[in-house]
């Protein structure tokens, strides 16, 4: 009984977490910490349902935290800590194998719009383009069906 309303619940606060950083992202350029946190407290109200286990969430925070952080690294500062503390705190609720759904699905749209933006002249390859948005399009993809599409993936090999 309890599943039955606190994983629809978790669905609600997790996507109404997620607008508001796409939107402080977009408005403001940055990812504000309170907002990261409260996303990875209430990551406990799937495993109250009965959904995932603390394993399954460590091993989609470590994912997704350390994959950003590697490519910040690698960018030198190309990408912001919002977004590697917001990786961090997303994996909380989606596993490790959602999480790498939702990256590969952020980095697909983030570079499609990039290239639009480019090609029609309004920004520069140089040009800043604020990621919150694509990672949390990305997060919301995988909560709903990143198991599905890590199976379907694997089922091709």
């Amino acid at each position: 009984m309890m599943g039955a309303v606190l994983v629809p619940l978790g669905g609600v606060v997790f996507g109404v977490c997620l607008a508001g950083l796409a939107y402080a992202d977009i408005r403001w350029g940055l990812l504000p910490d309170r907002l990261v946190a409260l996303l990875a407290a209430t990551a406990v109200i799937p495993w109250l349902g009965g959904q995932g286990s603390g394993m399954e969430a460590l091993g989609g925070s470590g994912c997704g935290a350390c994959l950003l952080w590697l490519l910040r690294w690698l960018s030198r500062g190309g990408l912001g800590w919002g977004d590697v503390k917001l990786a961090g705190a997303a994996g909380l609720w989606l596993g490790w194998q959602s999480m790498l759904v939702a990256l590969g699905m952020a980095f697909l749209t983030g570079g499609l719009w990039a290239c639009v933006l480019v090609w029609q002249g309004r920004q520069g390859w140089s040009d800043t383009l604020p990621f919150g948005p694509f990672l949390a399009g990305g997060f919301l993809f995988a909560y709903e069906v990143g198991a599905e599409c890590w199976q379907w993936y694997w089922s091709l090999w």
